[in-house]
């Protein structure tokens, strides 16, 4: 069966993912990567030339930040719904690559790869949601470091995506009720007053 190189990469790229969410960056082979993708391990190579690289490139493919920065163009300027419809979609990702991010932090003391690549994307997303802030503040909405506010925004979405699976009597509200609290203790805080 011929299949594009497009077609063989993108095989290449979810095998991996696969892989690497059951077994670890160190317990995957590429062996095992290519009998996944039903392709030989020469074509592995041939696509990616190394594991590390082969590693790297599922990271960035499964860990894109066009989505949100094609949100953030879109936003209406209304502070609480625009980060409202941040939260969300940094929840939708964060869902979506929760297998990575997972292997990732399980392998962040190993092998420096997965730990390196892994990190790419988040720092990204964390200096487009600081850049949101900063203009924020700018405009007299928000006080504060636009950095420290966006690791502290995206850390409470980080909170609900990690913890809802060991602590589901914890995490029983809708995703929605869970966006609109956690805007609200962003903006207004916890103290009664």
């Amino acid at each position: 069966m011929n299949r594009s190189p497009e077609d063989t990469r993108l095989r290449l790229l979810a095998a991996t993912r696969t892989l690497l969410a059951a077994k670890g960056r160190r317990g995957t082979t590429t062996r095992e990567i290519a009998d996944q993708a039903g392709v030989n391990e020469a074509t592995l190579f041939r696509h990616f030339g190394s594991k590390d690289a082969l590693v790297d490139a599922c990271v960035e493919y499964y860990c894109r930040t066009v989505e949100l920065e094609e949100l953030l163009a879109s936003l209406d300027g209304d502070l609480e719904r625009d980060l409202r419809r941040i939260a969300s979609a940094l929840m939708q990702r964060m869902e979506s690559v929760r297998d990575l991010i997972v292997m990732s932090l399980a392998e962040e003391n190993g092998n420096g790869t997965v730990g390196e690549a892994a990190w790419r994307a988040p720092t990204a997303i964390k200096k487009i949601v600081a850049d949101y802030m900063a203009k924020r503040i700018a405009a007299g909405e928000l006080s504060g470091n636009p950095l420290f506010l966006a690791r502290f925004f995206m850390g409470m979405v980080f909170s609900y995506v990690m913890g809802r699976k060991r602590f589901p009597e914890e995490y029983a509200a809708e995703p929605a009720q869970v966006v609109d609290f956690q805007v609200h203790m962003f903006l207004n805080g916890a103290r009664k007053g």
